[in-house]
């Protein structure tokens, strides 16, 4: 049985233009994505910084569908809008639905979207093979432990999820958008693309994104990272995996910090681990 983990924030964009409407607004080649398939990718601002992160998928051909798993379908939709004129493509938000988790031995094959109950399911990298269901939500409660365990995978995965609080804090490079095939260059123009190119050919990123350990509980979206006093990052998100043991999170920071540990805000502490271990998450 589908277990309810939260509701899901879907932004959808529908109508005979709205392939190419996506593929001027977002940094993954809209382009190239077939029906029944999704990828990852990203909105920026003007000036090269993330204002979302999400799950791409085309269920149809004139249907494209935005799934923000920290982001605000609400806040997105407005921010879109503004940028449709003359295109024919409608921008809805899609209310009522939630995460689901599904737990079968075989998730749905690399990115491509399987129908069900109305909804679609989505294999997703993890300690275990899992599988996402999007779909209306139904009555029962959210069980808010198997979220807690599957936010613990998005960051084992690297998932950069933007929560709202982020918004515009980030350039892509920061955030490893590259390793999960989530930004090109070579796609033509998108808001931020000079910035985030430039970034791309000739450097000067500082901050990389990188799992941590926390000793104490998880700590919000945004929550600062310093050292010695002097700010050198910011965390993702967080969670504790109901197995027990340290509660995980993923956090951006300055490159050039070390593998010391680094002081919350809470005094608690977040001890850096190797960026490279991070599961297959493309």
């Amino acid at each position: 049985m589908p277990i309810l983990l939260q509701s899901a924030e879907i932004v959808t964009l529908r109508g005979r233009d709205a392939l190419a409407f996506a593929q001027a607004q977002f940094t993954s080649d809209v382009a190239s994505l077939a029906s029944g398939h999704w990828q990852w990718s990203a909105w920026l601002d003007a000036h090269g910084r993330a204002r979302a992160f999400f799950l791409l998928a085309r269920p149809e051909s004139d249907l494209l569908l935005a799934w923000l798993p920290l982001g605000d379908a609400s806040a997105l939709h407005a921010a879109l809008a503004r940028y449709v004129f003359r295109a024919a493509v409608r921008i809805e938000t899609l209310a009522g639905w939630a995460l689901h988790r599904i737990d079968e031995a075989a998730a749905p094959a690399e990115r491509t979207l399987v129908g069900d109950r109305d909804g679609w399911r989505i294999g997703l990298p993890g300690r275990q093979p899992r599988t996402a269901l999007l779909a209306p939500a139904g009555s029962e409660p959210a069980d808010g432990a198997a979220l807690e365990d599957w936010r613990h995978d998005d960051a084992l995965a690297g998932l950069p999820l933007l929560a709202p609080a982020l918004d515009g804090e980030f350039v892509p490079q920061a955030l490893d958008l590259e390793r999960v095939d989530a930004i090109r260059f070579d796609k033509g123009c998108y808001p931020g693309q000079e910035v985030a190119a430039r970034l791309h050919f000739r450097g000067g990123n500082k901050r990389q994104l990188r799992l941590l350990r926390l000793d104490g509980l998880p700590v919000a979206p945004g929550a600062a990272l310093t050292e010695d006093g002097r700010p050198v990052g910011r965390v993702l998100y967080a969670a504790r995996p109901r197995s027990g043991g340290a509660a995980t999170a993923l956090g951006v920071i300055e490159a050039s910090v070390a593998q010391a540990a680094l002081q919350l805000a809470d005094g608690g502490f977040a001890r850096p681990g190797d960026g490279r271990s991070f599961l297959s998450s493309t």
